[in-house]
């Protein structure tokens, strides 16, 4: 697994990206740094108190541009996107905790939202920002959250790529 090579590296990072070349072996760790947005904030203590939320939150963006750094209050219009890099959440997430082995920011308090990317994806070339919003979010939409990549990424047609994003609710 490659929790068991990584986590000691990664252990700090709340979003995390695991590329994986399927012809040559190679395995690609990223990590991000992740902040939740004002919106995402509300987002958070509407589930939290069973209402329906104000956005249905659910899709991650791929992003070849962004603010540096992230902040609570970026919207969808901070962000040039990606063509084609708009993805549904995985099957059973957001979820808490996390099961998968590969996820390092898992945790009791964590909620985990993961993104598949397949080899039939993409390709996606020169990646810096991801971030997630309602489906065919636009203009100044709302986002739950946005982060930067530690180094830009590109995925092609021998790779698939999952990301992590994983929010600690610290109770304060």
């Amino acid at each position: 697994m490659i929790s068991n090579i990584f986590s000691h590296i990664f252990k700090k990072h709340d979003a995390l990206l695991v590329v994986k070349n399927h012809k040559t072996g190679e395995i690609k760790i990223i990590p991000g740094k992740n902040i939740v947005t004002t919106a995402g904030n509300t987002y958070y203590a509407e589930c939290s108190c069973g209402q329906t939320p104000t956005n249905a939150f659910i899709n991650l963006y791929l992003a070849t541009a962004g603010p540096d750094p992230c902040t609570v209050t970026d919207d969808y219009s901070d962000f040039t996107l990606h063509a084609g890099g708009e993805k549904a959440i995985s099957s059973g997430y957001p979820k808490c905790p996390c099961t998968d082995g590969d996820n390092t920011g898992k945790g009791a308090t964590v909620v985990t939202w993961k993104y598949e990317y397949t080899t039939g994806d993409g390709p996606f070339v020169d990646i810096t920002h991801s971030f997630i919003a309602q489906v065919n979010a636009s203009g100044t939409d709302p986002i739950l959250n946005a982060y930067k990549w530690a180094s830009s990424w590109s995925k092609d047609a021998a790779t698939t790529a999952i990301i992590y994003t994983n929010h600690t609710m610290l109770g304060s």
